[in-house]
Parts: structure tokens; sequence; C-alpha cells
């Protein structure tokens, strides 16, 4: 069962993962926002959450589906270096069944969007 804690706490991580591959600090963040940096940092913390008008400038801030950030345990690559099917590939086998066809709902849905 999940909890309202873990999302904001993996939220906040997925904030700070994005914030940080772009070398930003969080004054920066919040600037671009139109935030203060303590909201920055009780979000980034798993504090406090965001309202859908902050999620939707993040989403678009960073250039990501809003679904990122509610993605437990993710990784931010720079995707200038990525090829994208070498590095899925093996992590297919990794999953069960079960989590494979949520994976390919996940990509119907994303093509369709």
């Amino acid at each position: 069962m999940v909890e309202d804690t873990q999302i904001k706490k993996n939220f906040g991580c997925v904030v700070r993962e994005l914030r940080t591959s772009k070398d930003l600090t969080q004054e920066k963040l919040a600037e671009f926002l139109d935030l203060q940096t303590q909201t920055i940092t009780a979000i980034e913390t798993g504090k406090s959450f965001i309202s859908c008008e902050v999620l939707t400038k993040l989403s678009n801030f960073f250039n990501v589906h809003p679904s990122i950030f509610f993605l437990p345990k993710v990784r931010i690559y720079d995707t200038n270096k990525l090829n994208y099917i070498n590095e899925i590939k093996p992590l297919l086998s990794s999953f069960s069944q079960e989590k494979l066809k949520e994976i390919y709902n996940i990509l119907v849905v994303m093509l369709n969007y």
C-alpha cells in the first residue's frame, strides 16, 4: 500500500534529480517557476506537495511528461548521449510478465498521447 509521505518524498527526489541534472540551484528553479526557494526545499524534502499548475510548470520546464514525477527510482540520463533501445532491452528481462504487461500498456498510452 502506498502512503502519501512516500509519494511526496519520491516526487521531491525526482524534482531534485531533474534540477541537479541541469546544474540548477534551488534558487534558480524557484525563479523559473515563480516560487520561493523555501517552497522548492519543502518539495524536494517531501514536506510539501504541489498544485496542478506547478506540476504543469515543472513538466514544461524540464520537458518531461508529468508521470515522470510519480515513478519510483527515476534516473535522469543525458538524452543527447542515450541510445534508448539499447538501454531498455537489458532492463526488460528483469521484469515479471505482469510488469511487462504494465510497461506495454504505458507505452501504448504514451503512443496515443
